[in-house]
């Protein structure tokens, strides 16, 4: 098995793990060191995805539903820990993507 099936493989059961967490309410067992791998690899591979091989796909599967709170919680956090503002966040919104 390659190093890519593994990383497959691996985020399957790290979506499962999350998930299960999510649903039999023990989010605190989930380490936050856990939370920030997850959402950097998530964040930098989404990324380079979109902007190395022009690739426009939504961050969310259609069947996986983020809520608006859950989505605005993360963005704020993220700017933040960007040292970005509204104004960036404009600029880039107003970026063209393909659809």
């Amino acid at each position: 098995m390659s190093s890519l099936d593994d990383l497959s493989a691996s985020a399957n059961a790290a979506f499962d793990a999350a998930n299960k967490a999510l649903n039999d309410g023990e989010v605190e067992k989930v380490s936050s060191e856990t939370v920030q791998k997850l959402l950097t690899a998530g964040a930098k591979l989404y990324c380079r995805k979109l902007t190395e091989e022009d690739d426009y796909f939504p961050p969310f599967r259609p069947e996986d539903m983020v809520t608006a709170t859950e989505a605005v919680v993360a963005i704020a956090e993220m700017m933040r820990a960007a040292d970005l503002n509204t104004f960036d966040l404009a600029m880039w919104m107003s970026r063209p993507h393909s659809d």
